[in-house]
């Protein structure tokens, strides 16, 4: 996505994840959600902003390895706060695509019936 005429992309890495922990219960991610319940518009905000600046900085740090004359350009939370809330909504949805990537999904077939009759030997 665009953000202040600049691609901006996201991917969860070990440092994205150990930034968004901070900010959860007993610095668990496992409890990420619980953050997210509170009733303050601002604390959900920031919430979010950390989540999608932890993910695009996990993305600059990558990127400095595969691209070693890449120019690092990370996303701030100040520059968060200046985009409508359509652009920050487009944004988070691209971040928890990053958080989720490709999700396996499984097809089940149902089973097959038995025959009604069964061979025995005798």
């Amino acid at each position: 996505m665009l953000v202040h005429g600049r691609e901006v992309k996201f991917l969860r890495t070990v440092w994205a994840i150990n930034e968004i922990a901070k900010i959860c219960p007993m610095k668990n991610i496992g409890r990420f959600n619980e953050v997210l319940k509170s009733e303050s518009t601002i604390e959900v905000n920031e919430t979010w902003s950390t989540f999608i600046c932890s993910l695009n900085m996990g993305y600059e740090m990558a990127q400095k390895f595969v691209d070693k004359d890449y120019v690092s350009n990370p996303l701030t939370e100040e520059e968060l706060v200046t985009l409508t809330e359509e652009e920050f909504g487009s944004l988070l949805t691209e971040a928890m695509q990053a958080w989720f990537g490709d999700k396996v999904t499984v097809e089940a077939e149902e089973p097959k019936k038995k025959d009604e009759t069964s061979e025995t030997s005798d």
